[in-house]
């Protein structure tokens, strides 16, 4: 199955749209997108498409953009560069204000070391189809 026969049946922007799920979409629990604004694999103008679909049918939903990031930089280069991970944080964050009981102790984000030098990484993003 390819091309619009499969947008269709697998686009989670089309599903929520469909009359047959549209109420449900806002039983949903909150839902939260990241991505990478440099994303060539999947646009970032997709996710704001999904949010704004989401959000019209009554979902509580956020979308975090990351300047400059591509589809793996956030998941697979970044943690492995080390240093802050601003995605982590902003995780940490929503999680923290969902639940202001949590103690912060159990919720600090560490700053991770390098586990690969920078030429390895240069080197992946250039290789990497995503």
């Amino acid at each position: 199955m390819e091309g619009e026969e499969s947008l269709k049946k697998f686009s989670p922007e089309v599903v929520v749209k469909e009359v047959a799920v549209r109420s449900a979409v806002s039983l949903l629990p909150r839902i939260i997108l990241f991505h990478g604004t440099a994303d060539c694999s999947m646009p970032s103008a997709e996710s704001e498409a999904f949010l704004d679909a989401l959000q019209q049918r009554g979902a509580r939903a956020d979308l975090f953009l990351y300047e400059g990031k591509t589809h793996t930089d956030l998941f697979l280069q970044d943690p492995l560069r080390g240093g802050r991970d601003k995605m982590l944080e902003e995780i940490v964050a929503v999680i923290q204000n969902d639940d202001p009981g949590l103690s912060a102790q159990h919720l600090a984000v560490p700053v991770a070391r390098r586990l690969v030098p920078e030429f390895m990484l240069r080197l992946a993003g250039r290789v990497s189809p995503f």
